[in-house]
């Protein structure tokens, strides 16, 4: 009876409000630490790797984290308290403070992470070396106020050089060994699927953006429809990679699988209607694979 009340008593603890919002707050900070940022980019290495290769990626992952990471800290601390973007702290203040607070930690932790990740590059490609060490740079100019428009500012080109970096950076890390068609169709639906996530991102930011100029998709079309729109590319990856698998250029059920659970996870992040998504729009995507692939290895297809 005694260990009864007392597991009972543990279970009720597990469960109250106080232990919900420490795993909430939890969640949150690793989020403001881009902890969520690396596993989204991570996962994309992963969905590439497994299916050019069939093989867990374990030195494409040991470059890939740590530069979105770094990457991710950098355009939201700067080099400088001057120059961090006032939007970014209007879409999320929580965020903005602490990162303020541990600025010169999080700087010396950015370029830590993207040192070690050029480090880690220096064995590859003269391409990825480039890609690793001209990420930061590039999202210092992508969102720099001192351009009379800035390429951040612009409807569809925001989401466009997200997803176009991402997938050029995972294409770089794994293209050796693989068929030019089949990098293809592996490069079509990472897009498709990136761009769709990014836009995704920008509901939550939609007040900021709308307030300083950045013209997102969202802002234009509705958050409602922003997400009819992520459908509709969730359901065109589908199609490319069964088009692809049906090519011979991707195995064929594990294609599919990956797919089905990657749209299926857009659906539930969407039926859980979080009042901010972001850090799920991060994590879906590598669970999703985590899952599909579990279930390819499970299942023996």
């Amino acid at each position: 009876m005694a260990a009864q009340i007392s597991t009972s008593s543990l279970s009720i603890q597990a469960l109250s409000p106080r232990g919900k919002g420490l795993i909430r707050r939890s969640f949150a900070f690793l989020g403001h630490l881009a902890i969520w940022v690396g596993c989204y980019v991570g996962g994309c290495v992963l969905l590439t790797s497994l299916l050019l290769h069939g093989r867990v990626p374990w030195g494409s992952l040991a470059i890939a984290v740590p530069v979105a990471i770094g990457t991710y800290l950098v355009d939201r601390v700067r080099l400088s308290p001057g120059n961090v973007d006032p939007s970014d702290q209007m879409a999320h203040e929580a965020r903005a403070d602490l990162l303020m607070r541990m600025g010169g930690m999080i700087r010396l932790l950015a370029f830590g992470l993207i040192g070690l990740a050029a480090v880690m590059a220096a064995d590859r490609s003269p391409l990825v070396l480039i890609a690793v060490v001209g990420a930061p740079i590039g999202v210092i100019l992508y969102s720099h106020r001192g351009f009379s428009r800035r390429p951040k500012d612009q409807v569809l080109f925001k989401n466009a050089c997200v997803s176009i970096s991402i997938v050029a950076l995972v294409m770089l890390l794994e293209y050796p060994g693989a068929s030019m068609g089949s990098l293809i169709a592996v490069a079509g639906f990472l897009l498709l699927h990136v761009f769709a996530d990014a836009m995704l991102c920008d509901i939550d930011d939609s007040a900021a953006d709308r307030r300083y100029g950045t013209i997102t998709i969202p802002n234009l079309i509705g958050s409602a429809r922003a997400w009819l729109l992520a459908f509709v590319l969730n359901a065109m990856a589908f199609l490319w990679m069964a088009w692809a698998a049906a090519q011979g250029l991707c195995p064929w059920m594990p294609s599919l699988v990956i797919a089905a659970c990657l749209f299926a996870a857009t659906l539930m992040v969407h039926a859980m209607r979080a009042n901010r998504t972001k850090d799920l729009i991060d994590l879906k995507l590598p669970l999703a694979v985590v899952v599909a692939w579990s279930l390819v290895l499970w299942i023996g297809l």
